[in-house]
């Protein structure tokens, strides 16, 4: 009886001590997170990154420059002069021709009207004559053929008005220079040669920074996926857009070759003698890539880093052509990969804590 209740109260007692337990862990858990947090925010969080109107500076102490491995170098002077590099495309000439042809044939109407009213012109001058000497002929005949001669002269406004519609229209489409060699009335060789499929017209994309071309001035072309290269003369400034690039585009001819309608092609044009260019040079180790954006690190002092965006249109020997940069400006080319994940480590503290 005894060991039944001794085995009894044990098995209370057993019972007690776990809840007892489980609510120790319970009502101490906040306390515990309290505590922790609050030892985490003791400990003293180095911020080497500064912003200042949106230009983030990074700064390390050259102790810890050098334990980094960081290291930097001055950049070199450059006076390029090199080459442009852009793409165009092969134009069709659909709309010319046919512009062409609704022009010839709307010149042949309209020399056919005015034929028509010379002759009923002079038909009503000669029946008026007669109806006003005694009435030789009667009234109806001079007003059938005044009606004549006015219908031909309302024919030749409406043709002419279509004329200058079309020729407006073609040069909106096509501009002034090449509206001109289509609808002239004078053979040209240039026209000629695109209308019989021996040349080909292309359409080029320049940089905005690029002088206009000139009359005699010489592109390069190659075809894309191709080695062969052609060379295309300048005809005149475009009126269109190019849909697949940015820039300025223009007129070009070329011999058909291997060119077809709607094909890309490469562009390579030397730039004038006098057109050089002062810049540095970034060197390839020291550029870094974020977003699809090239950029390097600039050092501003003995301790301070500022990132940059730069160019890598121009490569050249030991890097990239920059113009816009002081030959004395010193930039990282080892470890501007750390100095990144440090600056963008505190762009995401800055986020945690809004």
């Amino acid at each position: 009886m005894l060991d039944k209740k001794a085995a009894t109260i044990i098995g209370l007692q057993a019972i007690l001590i776990v809840v007892l337990f489980w609510m120790l862990i319970f009502y101490g858990k906040d306390e515990y997170e309290d505590f922790r947090i609050e030892q985490e925010e003791e400990i003293e969080s180095i911020n080497r990154v500064t912003e200042k109107d949106g230009i983030s500076t990074v700064a390390l102490s050259p102790a810890v420059q050098q334990n980094s491995g960081i290291k930097t170098a001055q950049v070199k002077a450059l006076s390029y002069q090199g080459e442009i590099k852009s793409f165009g495309t092969v134009v069709a000439l659909d709309t010319l021709i046919n512009a062409k042809t609704q022009l010839l044939n709307l010149k042949s109407a309209l020399a056919t009207s005015q034929t028509s009213y010379q002759q009923h012109r002079n038909q009503y001058v000669r029946l008026k004559a007669l109806n006003a000497d005694d009435k030789n002929v009667s009234d109806l005949a001079v007003q059938e053929a005044l009606a004549l001669m006015n219908y031909d002269q309302t024919m030749i406004d409406s043709k002419t008005i279509e004329i200058n519609n079309l020729k407006s229209s073609v040069r909106l489409t096509w501009g002034k220079s090449l509206a001109t060699l289509a609808l002239s009335n004078q053979p040209n060789a240039m026209f000629s040669q695109l209308m019989a499929r021996k040349n080909v017209l292309i359409q080029v994309s320049l940089p905005f920074s690029t002088p206009d071309p000139k009359n005699g001035d010489i592109v390069a072309l190659t075809p894309l996926n191709s080695n062969n290269s052609i060379k295309a003369s300048y005809i005149s400034a475009a009126t269109q857009a190019d849909m697949n690039g940015a820039g300025k585009t223009f007129y070009y001819t070329a011999p058909a070759n291997n060119l077809r309608i709607g094909m890309r092609v490469a562009v390579e044009m030397s730039m004038a003698k006098n057109a050089r260019n002062n810049g540095v040079i970034i060197p390839s180790s020291a550029v870094v890539w974020y977003a699809g954006t090239p950029w390097a690190y600039f050092k501003e002092d003995h301790h301070q880093f500022i990132r940059k965006p730069i160019s890598a249109d121009i490569e050249v020997d030991t890097g990239w052509f920059n113009p816009g940069f002081s030959a004395d400006s010193e930039v990282v080319v080892r470890g501007a990969q750390l100095l990144l994940s440090e600056e963008f480590k505190y762009l995401i503290k800055n986020e945690n804590d809004d």
